[in-house]
Parts: structure tokens; sequence; C-alpha cells
């Protein structure tokens, strides 16, 4: 006889070990070597160096931030030893940006984003969920190629630059693409292709400042202009936490008790909290500034990979004054539900 026959069963209420929480980054960048190469001379970034070092020519880009975003294997092996199970990867639309060019070309480029990052998704179904792009400098062509990359390529999300050359997210000219935004329950992410002013060029500015601006940029007109208000369903999330304003709101707060943006159906806050938002804030008390102004389940795991965060679990975990409960979910179940995805 089995010496363990004699053993009693475990009471039906015993709890096995804890289950790991799947860890989801959701802000993980990309690079499709046409577009880059069509794009990157444009780019702000671009006319910056080119600029900064006054020979007309764009520096060319580090060989060490190519290689994690078109390698997959490099990617793994980086996602391995972040701790992170799941990454959701878009293009690096700082340099990719088609914005600028006609919407023939600008839609060839981004339909070539887009099958590129499905191919990724289906070399590593387990590890990679798929975000597209599309010519938003062309409403039309926009919204056929988010049907696209929706129905036929089965991408989980479309990423957009914080304005469309010189038009603000809110414009009405880009009206039809938000709803049907909203009508295919698509989550929309919110990634600044850079501010040009010429300010920034000094002291890498245009990452430390013109970014998050650019954020603050987009949520206003966002939020001033209707589209929150005509699309009440529509799933929007912001890179690097959200830029400026979740720190700053209660000088929008005040504007709207004065009457100055009357306009609005509520004060600033309460329409902050209908956008999602990522952990890439590098300094944990404005991590936990965010969560309690925000609510921490509106927050996801993120590392703008593979220019930020390089340990953005334990970066997470060091913002104590938020719950190990939310912490958990932000991990990776508040993208999960934002994504609509099971894990």
């Amino acid at each position: 006889m089995d010496a363990k026959s004699n053993e009693k069963p475990a009471p039906s209420s015993a709890r096995g070990p804890r289950r790991k929480p799947v860890v989801i980054d959701f802000h993980a960048h990309f690079m499709t070597q046409e577009v880059f190469d069509a794009t990157y001379k444009l780019s702000v970034l671009g006319k910056l160096r080119a600029s900064a070092e006054n020979t007309g020519a764009v520096r060319s880009f580090p060989d060490a931030l190519i290689q994690p975003m078109t390698d997959l294997g490099v990617r793994l092996r980086a996602m391995d030893k972040m701790g992170v199970d799941i990454q959701v990867v878009s293009p690096n639309i700082l340099h990719q940006c088609t914005y600028a060019l006609d919407a023939e070309e600008g839609l060839r480029l981004e339909r070539l984003n887009n099958d590129h990052v499905a191919d990724m998704v289906a070399k590593a179904p387990d590890r990679l969920i798929g975000i597209g792009s599309v010519p938003l400098q062309d409403t039309a062509s926009a919204i056929a190629e988010m049907d696209r990359l929706v129905g036929d390529l089965k991408l989980k999300g479309v990423i957009v630059a914080s304005r469309v050359n010189d038009m603000e997210l809110g414009d009405a000219r880009l009206r039809p693409f938000w709803k049907k935004a909203e009508a295919l329950d698509i989550p929309v992410f919110v990634h600044p292709a850079g501010n040009p002013d010429p300010r920034l060029q000094r002291h890498s500015m245009l990452i430390s400042l013109g970014q998050p601006l650019e954020e603050a940029f987009a949520q206003t007109s966002l939020i001033y202009d209707g589209v929150l208000d005509e699309c009440p369903n529509l799933k929007i999330a912001f890179a690097h936490g959200g830029g400026f304003i979740p720190y700053y709101a209660g000088r929008f707060d005040w504007m709207y008790r004065r009457g100055s943006t009357s306009q609005m159906k509520a004060d600033f806050s309460t329409y902050l909290r209908s956008f999602y938002y990522e952990t890439v804030l590098f300094n944990p008390d404005i991590l936990e500034h965010l969560a309690e102004k925000v609510d921490a389940s509106h927050i996801m795991l993120g590392s703008d990979f593979p220019f930020g965060e390089a340990d953005p679990v334990a970066f997470l975990q060091s913002a104590r004054q938020i719950s190990e409960a939310s912490r958990e979910a932000i991990l990776g179940a508040n993208a999960a539900r934002f994504l609509a995805i099971k894990i």
C-alpha cells in the first residue's frame, strides 16, 4: 500500500500557492525599417538633431535602440529579464509618424506598420499584443485602416500622436475618427510625436518638457473641444503618466468654477478620470499622486521599451502608498480590462 494512502485529504477550504499575476507592459515600441527610413528625417527629433549639428544631416539612430525594436529574440529576452509576461507593442511614433506625408503614402506606410506588428504577434502570440497606427492626416483613410487592423489583422488598439500636424485632436475634422473608434470599442493610445518649438532643442527638452506638454495639449483639446462629451464610451490611454495635467489639475478646475469653460459638463478632474494612464513616471511619489488623482484602476504598467524604465515592476512596487491590491491590478489586470483580453 502507498505510504500516502493513510494521509487525510486537505480540507476543502485549504488554499494552494498564490497565483502570480500576469505582468503586462502596455507601453513598448517596435520599428518598421522602411517606415523609419521615410519618416525619421521628417520627425521633430530628426529635424532638431540635424539643426543642432548644423549640418542639415540627421544623426544616425543608435543600433542599441534599433535592435530591441526589430529583433524578436532580443525583445523576448529583455522581457524575461524585466519580468514581463506580455508586451503591448506599438509603433515608435516619435520617429515613425507619417502625418507629414501625403495621405496615399501615409496609408501605404501605416499598412506596412500594421502588417509588421501582426506578423510579430503571430510569431509570439503568448507574449505579444499588437497596437496599430493610421494616417490621421486623412480621416477617411484613417478610418478605413482602423477597420482593417481590427477586423483583418486582429490588433487590439490604435496609437495616435498628440496632434496631427497643426490640427489638435479635438478638431471637428477628426470627429468621425473618434466616433468610429468608439463604435468599434477599440482602445486609442495617445503618444506624442514631438513638439517642434525650437526652444526644446537645448538640454534634450524635447523629451523632458516637450512630450508631457504635448500630452497636456491633447487632453485639453479632447476635453474642451467636446470629444469626450460626444463619445462618452471612448477608451483612451495616455503615455508617460498623462503628462503634466494630472499633477496640476486644480488650476483647470478653478477655470471651470469661475465659468471660463462653461461648455464642460463637469470639472476638469472629472474628465481626467475617464482616461487611462501608464507608469512611466520615474518617481514613485508622482505615481502615487496619479493613483490618488485618477484612481489606480485606470493605471497600467509601462516601460516605454526600449527607451524608458528598465525595471518597471520594481518601480511600481516602490510606490508603497498604493495598496498592494491596486499594485497587483496595475501589473496586468487593468491593461487586460482596457484591451478587452483574457489573462
